[in-house]
C-alpha cells in the first residue's frame, strides 16, 4: 500500500468515492420514473419512518438543507410516493408519510437497496466498516466545525 500520500490525494478520493456512489445508486436503484437517489430517500423513509417524519428531523438525520430536502419530497409527493398530513392543531406542522403506492413498491425498493449495499461493502470486514464510520463521524464533526469559524 502506498503510504506517502497528502490532503488533495485524501480530497479528491473522497469526491471520487461520492462520484461513484452516485453512479452506483443510478445503476442499481433507477427505477421507472425516479432516479436512483430518489429511490434511496425512499428506502431510508421506508427503514426509519414507516410511520411518517418532519422535514426538519429528516434534514438533521440525512443532513442535507431544508431546500434541498423540500426540492426531493416536492417531487416524491408529485410521483405519489409521500404525503404530508397536517397537525390539526398546528396547521404549519406537516408529517410526512409513505403513500399507498410506495407501501406496494417499497419491497422492491428495499431489495435492490440491500442488495448494491452488500455488494458495496463486500471488501469491508466489521472492524473496518467501524473505522469507516468512525473517521466519517471525524471528518463531519471537522466540517461542522469549520462551518460555525
Amino acid at each position: 500500500m502506498n503510504e506517502s500520500f497528502g490532503p488533495e490525494e485524501l480530497v479528491f478520493m473522497m469526491k471520487r468515492l461520492n462520484q461513484n456512489l452516485s453512479v452506483q445508486l443510478e445503476q442499481s436503484l433507477k427505477c421507472r420514473d425516479i432516479t436512483g437517489v430518489q429511490v434511496y430517500f425512499l428506502v431510508y423513509i421506508l427503514r426509519h419512518h414507516p410511520e411518517g417524519t418532519y422535514l426538519t428531523e429528516l434534514c438533521s438525520e440525512i443532513g442535507v438543507s431544508k431546500a434541498t430536502l423540500s426540492a426531493l419530497i416536492k417531487k416524491m409527493r408529485e410521483k405519489d410516493y409521500l404525503y404530508f398530513h397536517e397537525d390539526p392543531d398546528d396547521i404549519r406542522r406537516k408529517k410526512l408519510l409513505p403513500t399507498g403506492k410506495l407501501i406496494a413498491e417499497g419491497s422492491e425498493f428495499l431489495q435492490k437497496a440491500g442488495r448494491m449495499e452488500k455488494e458495496i461493502f463486500s471488501g469491508l470486514d466489521q472492524q473496518e466498516k467501524t473505522q469507516l464510520w468512525e473517521l466519517e463521524q471525524k471528518l463531519m464533526n471537522r466540517f461542522v466545525t469549520m462551518e460555525d469559524e
